[in-house]
């Protein structure tokens, strides 16, 4: 295909700061993908990769104002931006592509409307469940979130095509009106090379724990809505019926301080990246991740494939990845009893625990990037031809 015949997409992202959450990690995974033989890509965010980051494709700098909730991220605001303007109308797409409804997803919506181009989207924060969170602290705004539900209609049934990571997630979506025949089920893959239990260091985690102990690993951003409070109980409750437990938590956030204050006894490491978080990964026992706010929670695709069964809230997204009672355990939100029965269980059963950690492997063994970005890109392919008929 020459170059003059590639499909060209401009990507519309609120965040492109690597190493920085979910998004970025899903969003890295399929720029190192991308078939350059047939694509051309453009990026628009208001975050850009660090500047020791080269992408293969050009990347546009967007107006935006910082975000003081959530320190580290950015809100768009494309409008009025000449520049940007000038840049995707000379870049000349074939197909639009935002990755959230926010302003910049609007701005990337109305471009496509008006332009008469193809959009899709991928799904990834699940909406909804935020909005509980944060109004339970502002309750005189909670009205406000019956608005949600018409702003997701307004944006996701405008697309051609929209990528839900599991079908519980797209289940609740189209309870909200999305319609289904817009929805594609696109989950996340794992890099085997990066996330396996040969990364184990039992001298590390000695050092880090102490011996002879088992350490249950959460990893996540520090924020409220990754359920901190929960994980503060289930610590307090496991200290004093399993004194030889170890509580690891990998991360950073604006909670980290609240959970050292009332968590004595487990560990905290920071935020961790590559090989270090490979390591810190594949050196634990078990993971536990209560919260209920995720589209996929990639951690817990992460744990599996370094040999960790996961107990997890029955919400969400991990009900698309966990096989409960196979590769780890799916437990009632919030229910600290519960979630203690299931990791007590396994810090009492060794075999259990090992024949489980062998099904993790396995099912992460199964979960592959190349697969699920070809399958992306043939869909771009598929929409883009359907709309020129």
């Amino acid at each position: 295909m020459k170059k003059k015949d590639k499909i060209r997409v401009a990507l519309f992202t609120d965040v492109l700061k690597e190493n920085l959450d979910g998004v970025t990690y899903t969003l890295f995974n399929i720029i190192e993908r991308i078939p350059r033989d047939r694509f051309e890509f453009i990026f628009i965010t208001p975050l850009p990769p660090s500047e020791g980051v080269k992408l293969p494709y050009p990347v546009i700098t967007c107006r935006y104002v910082p975000l003081p909730m959530m320190k580290g991220y950015r809100v768009a605001f494309p409008y009025f931006d000449q520049k940007l303007k000038a840049a995707v109308d000379s870049f000349r797409p074939d197909l639009i592509f935002f990755i959230a409804p926010t302003y910049l997803g609007r701005y990337a919506l109305r471009y496509a409307q008006k332009h008469n181009l193809p959009l899709v989207a991928t799904y990834h924060t699940h909406y909804p469940t935020y909005v509980n969170y944060y109004f339970k602290f502002l309750p005189f705004l909670k009205p406000l979130g019956m608005l949600v539900p018409l702003l997701l209609r307004f944006y996701y049934n405008n697309c051609d095509a929209v990528y839900v990571p599991t079908k519980p997630v797209l289940d609740e979506l189209a309870d909200l009106g999305i319609e289904r025949k817009r929805m594609v089920i696109w989950a996340r893959g794992i890099d085997m090379k990066k996330f396996n239990p040969r990364k184990r260091d039992n001298a590390y985690i000695d050092r880090l724990c102490g011996k002879n102990s088992i350490r249950i690993l959460f990893v996540s951003r520090l924020y409220w809505i990754k359920e901190i409070e929960t994980i503060v109980k289930i610590h307090r409750k496991l200290r004093k019926t399993h004194p030889g437990i170890t509580m690891v938590i990998t991360g950073d956030g604006p909670q980290k301080k609240y959970m050292e204050k009332r968590m004595p006894g487990a560990v905290f490491t920071g935020k961790l990246i590559n090989r270090e978080l490979e390591r810190i990964y594949a050196s634990c026992d078990i993971f536990l991740f209560p919260s209920i706010t995720e589209t996929f929670g990639n951690v817990n695709l992460e744990a599996l494939a370094s040999g960790l069964p996961v107990v997890a809230a029955a919400k969400g997204g991990q009900m698309g990845i966990i096989k409960e009672g196979k590769t780890g355990f799916l437990v009632e939100p919030k229910n600290v009893d519960a979630f203690c029965e299931k990791l007590i269980y396994l810090v009492d059963n060794p075999a259990a625990l090992k024949r489980m950690s062998a099904n993790a492997v396995a099912y992460a063994r199964s979960q592959k990037w190349d697969v699920l970005c070809t399958e992306m890109f043939r869909s771009f392919e598929k929409i883009i031809s359907g709309r020129k008929q």
